[in-house]
């Protein structure tokens, strides 16, 4: 029984959305005050709706050059807005129907930079005209939390360390040295001080979440607590952590509010991260006292439907990477 259920896991999570670390992306990068590079990156899937970007009316576009890079499809536009873009929207539409997300990132001529994840159709960003430190913290303390939440691996990770945890003593223990691991390389990454290798990082942490899985699936490790190792939760940390990063990566930080984009990131991170938990927690404990069989009925699915996803995505993101050695070479 326990194999058909595999089986049968396995070969529904191809259509399950797995949170990508880079999302389309709309890039508007300085020249002068008034001229833009324009660069619109979406994934290339054959029959689904594409999202669009849609630009500020007083700014002027020239013929756009469209491109295939690997998997997905760039354009690129030289675009003059005459008072600026201080004041001006940005939207991106067709995001509902594809079901993606877009991040838009802008770096203006004098050194500032702003970023937002856009995920629903008429959602739009304007950007404004200063950026204080207090308005940095928030947006990123945003992002942060709209990130893990969004984030379907990450939060199959932090399901299992919950499911992990015989106490709140080992929780506390599990989920803070997680914390650790995934703060050092997000830190690390971002300020330059190790590369970002997001080449691989995708089926890491898909290899973290089979770990878990497996070391879950054993009935009897519900009763020996000693089995929970923080030294290696840590180290997941530190591979997740490089996934953080190639996201941040991907948004950008100001560079006149570096520190403050970054810990505000992450924590945002974390209390998107206890947030679930809790929500999580409060459910199996509900879900326990309606009927003594629920819990572990609930258990096995949380198990079984992580230890599925982790194969598939462990198989998808490995033959990426296969595929990618071949264009390569």
């Amino acid at each position: 029984m326990k194999r058909l259920l595999i089986l049968v896991l396995v070969l529904v999570a191809g259509p399950v959305f797995a949170h990508k670390l880079a999302p389309s992306l709309l890039e508007v990068e300085g020249q002068t005050a008034n001229q833009f590079a324009v660069m619109w990156r979406t994934p290339a899937v054959s029959g689904s709706i594409s999202p669009e970007p849609i630009f500020p009316p007083s700014c002027s576009l020239d013929v756009r050059q469209q491109q295939a890079v690997g998997t997905s499809m760039e354009w690129h536009w030289l675009m003059k807005c005459p008072d600026g873009l201080e004041g001006e929207t940005f939207k991106v539409m067709g995001l509902t129907a594809s079901r993606t997300a877009a991040l838009l990132k802008i770096n203006l001529a004098d050194g500032r930079s702003y970023s937002q994840l856009l995920r629903r159709d008429g959602q739009a960003y304007t950007v404004p005209r200063e950026a204080g430190t207090m308005a940095v913290v928030w947006q990123y303390f945003v992002l942060g939390i709209e990130h893990i939440l969004i984030g379907i691996d990450h939060l199959l990770f932090v399901t299992g360390l919950l499911l992990l945890a015989a106490t709140w003593k080992q929780l506390l223990v599990t989920v803070t040295a997680f914390t650790v691991g995934h703060s050092i390389t997000l830190a690390c990454v971002s300020l330059g001080l190790i590369p970002e290798v997001a080449s691989w990082v995708e089926l890491a942490i898909a290899a973290t979440i089979l770990y878990l899985a497996l070391e879950l699936s054993y009935k009897r490790m519900a009763h020996h607590s000693g089995r929970v190792r923080w030294p290696v939760i840590a180290l997941f940390g530190l591979i997740h952590g490089l996934g953080f990063a190639s996201v941040l990566e991907e948004l950008g930080l100001p560079q006149n509010d570096l520190m403050a984009g970054l810990v505000a990131f992450n924590i945002g991170i974390e209390v998107g991260q206890l947030l679930f938990v809790a929500t999580l927690a409060l459910l199996i404990a509900a879900l326990g006292k309606l009927s003594p069989q629920a819990g572990p009925v609930v258990r096995s699915a949380a198990v079984y439907g992580m230890g599925g996803m982790a194969v598939f995505w462990c198989l998808d993101r490995a033959e990426g990477l296969l595929l990618s050695s071949f264009y390569f070479f």
